[in-house]
């Protein structure tokens, strides 16, 4: 096991002939290569030991052809198609997969009975990812020193290209992308904002936007050299790790206690805005109905006041392993350099800034949005932004069509007044004081806080029955003691279940309780009682 471990690390492609060999044919042999590996490295410290790629990888730094490395990344093009090439050599005594076939001189171009075919992606490095998650999730069981920066790429593929601008969702940040090429069924499902840690074999492939067969001699003047990876196995990535959490409920809500009085000095220590961000941020999709209806999410528009300064940015990042900020001018929105929405572009796939992976948290912020008309660019960035938001789903734009995927953000919006982006929740900021200095943190402290968070958006949670009694009974009151029945709608009664899940979530429960519900009614009257009062209504109270 050690000797094979060893041979996998540093010259894997002789442990695949060897596997060849007892194995004796390209038939079911991906699984046989999948299953091997992926039982090697299954300890963390041995895949500690094989070398990472990410987003800050240059291509001065790349390791040679044939090298095991991994890539935790996100698929963001699944258009690429299949890809055909030859499984072995005409007598079948030698292999031809995960990249052996290159400079293979024993290949007749008239043999079609060796061809076989794998499933092409291409995966960047998961935008917005946040520098303390990059750093715990690459740390992983690292044991050995063995960076890319002592691998060398030589003077001959010097010219890959691995930094694609129109393959980036997030242009403001480094990005690494590369041309998965995925054998056997194992990942043939992958969706486009799929995460998953690639282990596999580097080398390269040349990658044409047009329709180019990649295994012909000849290739288009269009095309270009982009780094591959021969997929060995994938896995789902981990949440990074986290730190132990308190058990007692007392401990438990001094933890939360010290979070929101972190959020809230970024309204000035307003508590309930801090209560509600907390909210949005644990919320996921818990359930989503045949009608397209999504359960769980919670969007949130922060109205500040005029003049307010507010840097949410950071303690979200702080917070969250994948962030990104989307500030949004109408001169922005109208340039049609500005995609939020992905889109076809003669055969590849160009990034929208919303095709972005689940549970990224989304802060757009409105506040210089300012005056101006709309363009035609302008109407369709605010209609995708807009349907992300309310529907979690993100467009994507075909030359003479488009349909729209299942997506899982976090958005929270920042504005000056109410946004004109529809939220599930609006909660207009009232700050105590306008410098309201952020706690100091140490970073166990903000561990905890990390997982205080990941721990309460990933728990189970269950609505008892005697529950559903003490709500229909709640909401049937309210209506009655309103005028018209119009303080309590079925849409109102929707978000406070979605509210109450949220925030017995964040208490540590994972059962909705009279104190939860209770709370909840309270944190949303107060929300209510904020609310600017509209012209008419005043003038009749007059």
């Amino acid at each position: 096991m050690l000797a094979d471990l060893d041979l996998a690390l540093k010259r894997p492609t002789e442990l695949i002939e060897r596997l060849y060999a007892e194995h004796g044919s390209p038939e079911g042999f991906e699984q046989t290569v999948s299953d091997r590996f992926s039982t090697l490295l299954q300890d963390g410290a041995a895949l500690g030991e094989v070398v990472t790629l990410g987003a800050a990888t240059k291509t001065y730094s790349l390791p040679p052809a044939g090298t095991l490395v991994k890539f935790r990344g996100m698929v963001q093009d699944t258009g690429l198609g299949g890809e055909l090439y030859p499984g072995s050599n005409a007598d079948g005594s030698k292999l031809y997969m995960y990249g052996m076939e290159e400079g293979a001189s024993d290949i007749s171009p008239d043999d079609y009975s060796k061809l076989r075919e794998r499933q092409l992606f291409y995966v960047i490095s998961v935008p917005g990812e946040t520098a303390w998650a990059k750093e715990k999730l690459d740390s992983r069981g690292t044991s050995s020193s063995l960076s890319l920066e002592s691998l060398k790429l030589d003077g001959e593929a010097g010219y890959l290209s691995a930094d694609l601008p129109n393959k980036n969702p997030i242009p403001s940040e480094p990005s690494f992308g590369l041309v998965a090429k995925v054998y056997g069924d194992g990942d043939a499902s992958l969706k486009t904002t799929d995460v998953r840690e690639f282990v596999g074999i580097f080398g390269s492939t040349s990658w044409s936007t047009g329709l180019e067969d990649l295994t012909g001699a000849e290739a288009s003047e269009s095309a270009m050299t982009v780094p591959a990876l021969h997929v060995l196995y994938s896995s789902p990535v981990p949440q990074p790790a986290r730190a132990p959490l308190p058990e007692s409920s007392e401990s438990k809500q001094a933890v939360r206690d010290e979070l929101v009085e972190y959020l809230a000095a970024s309204f000035g220590g307003d508590r309930d805005a801090a209560e509600w961000l907390l909210l949005a941020l644990i919320a996921r999709i818990h359930t989503r109905h045949a009608t397209g209806m999504a359960l769980g999410s919670l969007s949130l528009n922060l109205a500040l006041p005029d003049g307010f300064e507010s840097d949410l940015a950071s303690p979200v990042a702080s917070l969250v392993p994948a962030a990104t900020t989307l500030a949004l001018t109408i001169d922005s929105l109208n340039d049609v350099k500005t995609r939020l929405a992905p889109r076809s572009r003669e055969e590849t796939l160009d990034a929208g800034q919303l095709q972005l992976a689940s549970g990224t948290a989304v802060v757009v912020d409105l506040r210089k949005l300012g005056e101006g008309k709309l363009q035609d660019t302008g109407v369709r960035n605010l209609r995708h932004l807009a349907t992300a938001i309310t529907q979690q789903k993100v467009s994507y734009e075909f030359p003479y069509s488009s349909f729209e995927l299942d997506t899982d953000l976090n958005f929270v919006l920042l504005s000056e007044g109410k946004a004109v982006l529809p939220t599930d929740c609006v909660v207009y900021v009232r700050p105590e004081a306008s410098g309201v200095e952020r706690p100091k943190i140490d970073e166990a402290k903000l561990d905890r806080f990390r997982s205080y968070i990941s721990t309460m958006k990933h728990a189970p949670f269950s609505i008892p029955a005697e529950m559903s009694e003490v709500i229909q009974s709640d909401f049937v009151e309210r209506r009655q003691a309103s005028q018209g029945g119009e303080a309590m709608t079925q849409d109102d009664l929707l978000f406070r279940m979605t509210a109450a899940r949220l925030l017995a979530l964040s208490y540590g429960e994972t059962a909705l309780s009279q104190e939860a519900w209770r709370r909840t009614a309270d944190l949303d009257d107060r929300r209510k009682e904020r609310m600017p009062v509209p012209p008419a209504e005043a003038a009749a109270s007059a």
